[in-house]
This record gives structure tokens, sequence and C-alpha cells, in this order.
């Protein structure tokens, strides 16, 4: 039985109390105040209600066999049974009135609010100052805890867009192939997602179900949240480059565009990652429908406005975040005494709604290995080294974690691609300033994040395998392929590379002065298992919410019957990899669950139970077009 122990979330008295390092830049004393008549906006977020029964519900919906498995709700009852209620809300919105705001936008619990700087200095006892944003330009922050009036008090009103943290950031690296090699002569890549396929065991593109429907995606509806926009042609150039429709008879896929808070641009930021996002998913399931959910920015209140869009639309099976940030840079201890941890807690309760009506998220675990965060003495410009820490949302229990390490397959002079091994050695990381903020940082590493969360509680899903904490969720909770600094032969721009360092070609730019690009991060790893899941979710024709129970149950399976040592059929995962992250080995906590693959890679047609349909074989073939 698949049990999902009700997920916990620890005390502010005890967040206060742990001295781990941040990411939030201490807002310089001379930052100039804001005009008060400048524009600014924020949301406004009311907790849930029904908490215990909420979580017994997401645990009946992952348990086999029981009368709820599997039977998610729409927005509307998940409203009207966990939401907040009309009367709270109708209390929020007259107390913003009354100090002059205004309501720009409303949800089942957030309310996007507009105004003055005045009458937010005046309302919340602020002092909102105007500092440089990342990528240029200017927004309005402060640095101190707002005081909210006692009516937003009584509510449990948590305000997000105002503080001072930084933004997160997309988990990948790139580097321009002049010429596309031959990649398919290399046992180390770079590799096409047809290599992928092949590699990780993906049923056949001829494989049908009883129904007739191709099993490719088809029918499964998947959302990717990132900010920017994609050049429209890159997606059919990449499925070109692969001869998808010269082999198959089919039209490349297409991508859809949701803009949220008015999106973002071309060649931004995060464009590429978003891209490659596109591009692993389609790849790995070309008959899945992909909607790229643009941003403006990574910051925290853009990302809850992208994935509030996507639960209450409801349209979306699975969800992919190829970005994070540091976890411990929401507590107190390293934002001047000011706890954001509710923002993370905030962010929970959405993947929980999501999670209820049947939606799987999943998210990139980072690149920085087992050191996401560098010590606090960096944001105070003095010398500092990266420590043990993990990113977010990955951390989150009611995402997937993706991490991994390095492909490597057969190389017979042929475009074959089968699977050989895979290892994951991190690359050693010269000093350097993650955030911009004027200091080098030693001691960092490249690799698939992981580790040990210091503000996430032990979900029930991982109870059950040996993780290295009976008390907090451990990440990731599955690996792919991540690649490594050494750019498969492009040069090592670490202190030292992985003679295994590898990588994937991303389409970008194609006819606009880009290129094929040789690419690596956990953003590589995160999309491409969301196509996997797009197959097991067509296959079955059922969402899977929180997959997390799912993926712990068939480990402790394939644990129980011998590990790396069990029978053919129950090797679901790839284990004893090995590896080393810069904090942790292949060996920690065991061989058979890791901070650096989780569970392990998987055998997709036998981790979700697709052996009765054939392999895909070589690339450019009709099992692998």
């Amino acid at each position: 039985m698949n049990r999902l122990h009700p997920i916990s979330w620890l005390t502010l008295a005890a967040l206060a109390a742990i001295a781990s390092p941040g990411l939030s830049e201490p807002l310089p004393l001379n930052a100039a105040l804001a005009a008060p008549s400048r524009a600014v906006n924020f949301s406004i977020y009311l907790p849930l209600r029904n908490t215990a029964e909420l979580e017994r519900v997401l645990e009946a919906q992952q348990t086999p066999g029981g009368p709820e498995y599997q039977r998610w709700l729409s927005p509307t009852a998940f409203a009207a049974k966990f939401g907040p209620t009309p009367q709270s809300i109708g209390r929020v919105r007259a107390a913003l009135k009354a100090g002059g705001l205004t309501i720009a936008d409303a949800h089942s619990g957030a309310l996007r609010v507009s105004g003055t700087v005045g009458q937010v200095n005046t309302m919340f006892g602020a002092r909102l100052r105007t500092v440089a944003a990342a990528g240029g330009g200017e927004r309005i922050a402060t640095s101190s805890t707002l005081v909210l009036p006692t009516a937003l008090q009584q509510e449990g009103a948590r305000i997000v867009g105002l503080g001072n943290l930084p933004q997160r950031h997309p988990m990948s690296t790139k580097i321009l192939a002049k010429t596309v090699p031959a990649n398919r002569y290399g046992v180390a890549g770079p590799y096409w997602f047809t290599d992928l396929k092949q590699a990780y065991d993906y049923p056949s593109y001829e494989s049908t179900l009883a129904n007739g429907k191709r099993l490719d995606g088809t029918g499964v509806h998947a959302a990717v949240l990132m900010a920017d926009l994609i050049f429209p042609g890159d997606v059919a150039a990449a499925f070109g480059h692969e001869k998808f429709t010269v082999v198959s008879g089919n039209a490349p896929p297409t991508v859809d565009t949701v803009l949220i808070d008015g999106g973002g641009v071309y060649d931004g930021y995060g464009s590429f990652e978003a891209s490659l996002d596109v591009q692993q998913i389609t790849g790995g399931a070309p008959g899945a429908k992909v909607t790229l959910f643009s941003i403006p920015d990574l910051s925290d209140v853009h990302i809850l406005d992208g994935y509030t869009a996507i639960v209450e639309s409801n349209l979306y099976d699975v969800v992919n975040s190829s970005f994070g940030g540091c976890e411990l840079g929401y507590t107190a201890s390293y934002n001047n005494g000011v706890d954001y941890t509710y923002v993370l807690q905030i962010e929970h309760e959405v993947f929980m709604q999501g999670n209820a009506q049947g939606i799987t998220f999943v998210a990139s675990s980072g690149d920085e290995g087992g050191l996401e965060c560098p010590a606090v003495n960096y944001l105070y410009g003095k010398k500092a080294k990266f420590v043990k820490s993990v990113g977010v949302p990955a951390a989150d229990p009611a995402v997937t974690a993706v991490g991994g390490g390095n492909l490597v397959t057969a190389s017979d002079g042929s475009l074959g691609s089968s699977y050989v091994r895979e290892s994951a050695f991190g690359d050693p990381r010269g000093p350097y300033d993650p955030y911009g903020f004027g200091t080098n940082v030693t001691g960092g590493y490249w690799g698939a994040g992981g580790g040990i969360s210091t503000i996430f509680k032990q979900p029930g899903y991982q109870a059950g395998t040996k993780t290295g904490s009976r008390l907090f969720r451990t990440i990731p909770d599955v690996g792919m392929q991540v690649g490594g600094l050494g750019f498969s032969g492009a040069g090592c721009n670490a202190l030292t590379c992985s003679a295994d360092d590898s990588s994937v070609l991303t389409a970008y730019g194609i006819g606009l002065g880009g290129g094929y690009y040789y690419t690596i991060g956990t953003s590589v790893s995160s999309p491409e298992f969301v196509s996997a899941l797009a197959l097991f979710i067509q296959k079955n024709g059922v969402r899977r919410g929180n997959v997390n129970s799912f993926l712990y149950s068939q480990g402790v399976t394939q644990t129980g019957a011998g590990g790396v040592n069990a029978p053919a059929s129950a090797q679901f995962y790839h284990r004893n990899i090995p590896g080393f992250d810069g904090v942790y080995t292949d060996a920690k906590p065991s061989q058979d669950y890791n901070y650096i693959n989780g569970n392990g890679t998987p055998d997709v047609r036998k981790l979700f139970g697709m052996t009765a349909y054939s392999p895909a074989g070589t690339p450019k073939s009709p099992s692998n077009p």
C-alpha cells in the first residue's frame, strides 16, 4: 500500500533558531526611499482551511484500493472545502479598500493588490526603498517586517512581493556548438532527445494502446513555468534535425503560450531554459500538448501567480519547473531577522491544491551539488564558502525533484545510443560570485543538487526508504541525464572535470543568429522525466497527483528484491552509479537511495509498467523518430 504521510511544517520558533545561510542581500543603508507617489504591486494570500482533512484526502488519493484512490477534486470543490471563505475574502477586501488600495485581480485564495508606496508605507508600517533588480532596472522592496492591520492579521493574510528576496534562477548552462558533432560516435554524447529515449528504455514510437492511440503522450497536457518566451521555430528545428517528419510522416509538435503578469520577452534570460524544457518534454512525448506559462522574471510573486493560474485552470496534468533558489534564503537568520518561510508555505499550499486535483509537479533539484547556498558572510562582502543546503521548489514534498549525472552510451559507429552506464562525479569550481553581490565564494561544485531539507519534514512516502534522515525531506527523488562542465569535450571551465562529462543539444534561435547548443543541468533531467510521466499518464488514462508515493513504492520493491541484484523484471531504476557532489558520495546514505540520483535513474518501460511494448530503438528510425 502506498501511503502519503501528512506533510508537517516547522514552527516559526524552530525556524528562527536555524543558523543557516541564505541569499537575501541586506538592503543598502543608503538605498533611496521610494517616492510616495510611485506605483507598487503585490499579492496577499489567505491560508487554507481544514488542513488536517486535506492531508487525509491527499493520503487517501494515493492509497491503491481505497475508495478515494485517484478521485481528484475540481477547483470548485477544493475551494468550497479547503479555500478561504467568501466572508474572509470580503473582510480582507474591505480592509485593503479602507487603506486606499485597489484589488487588481482575485483568485480563490489570493488577491493581487495595487496602490502607491505612500499607501503601503502607511498601512503596513513599511519603509519601501528603490533597489537594483536582477538583469537591470529597479524594484521596490523592504528588509523590515511588515505590520499588518488587525483585520488582516485575524484572517491570516500573508504578503508576497514586497520582501527583499532574490529571484530564483534557471538550472541550465549552455555553450554554442559551432558545428554540430557526430554525437552518436562518442560514448559521452552530446545527446539528442532520441538518444535519451533509447538509453532510458522508452517504449517504441510505434506502440499503440488498446484504444488505438499511439503511446506518445497523446491527450496529456503539460505546463512549463518559466520566465520569457521561446523562438517559434526552435522546436521544429530540433525535430527536423532528427528527421521526425521524414521518418514518422507526422508534423513536429507545436507549443501554446500563456502570458502571466504580462509575460516575458524573446531572448530574455529565461528564453533558452524555456526552449530546452519544451524540447525535452516533446522529444520524449511528442504527442503531449505543451503550454509555456511565460512570466516576467523568476521572483516569488510571479512564480506564485503562474502556479496559481495553472492550478485554477485545472487543464494540465503535469507541470515542469526548471528553476530554483536556496531554501535557507527564506529563513530569518539571513534576512535581518525577517522570516520569509511563509512564502514557501504559500507555495506548498498551491502545490497541495494541485495534487488534490491530480496535478503532478516536477522540478530540477539544482546544479550546485550539495552546496546550493553560500555562507552568510557572502551577503556582507566577506570571505565565504558554499555550505550544505538544498533548493526550492525541489525540496517541497509535494514536488518530484529530479537530479542525475552523466550518461554513457554505446559507441559502435552507428546511430545507436543504448545504455552502458552512468556516473555522477561533480566538477569542483573555482571562486565565483553566484548572485552578483560583489564577492567571490569558494568551495563550489557543479552537479545535481541534493541533500536534507531544514524546513520540510519527512513525508510518509520516504518513511520506508533509507534516506539518511528520519525527520526531514531529502532530495532528489529520481535522476536522469544532467551533464558536467566538461561539455563533452567543449572545454572544461571548472578546476577539474570528470572524463564522463556529457551534454545534450538544444536548438535555440535557429535562423536568428543562434544555433545548436551543448546544454547541461538538472534543467535537462527534469523535463525529460516529465516526458516519461506523460507516457505513464496516457497509458493509465488517469492523472497521478503527487507521483512520489508511486516512485518510492517502486524503489522499495526493487530494494526488497535485491536492489542492484534484483531480478531483471524488478530493475525499475539504474543504481550503483558512482559519484560525488562536493558533499556526498553515491553511497550516502545507501546504495538504494542517495543525494545525487535519489532512487536511481529510470528504466522507463519497467518503472511505469510498459514492458508489453517494444523499446525505442536507434534514433531516426520508425521506433524512435
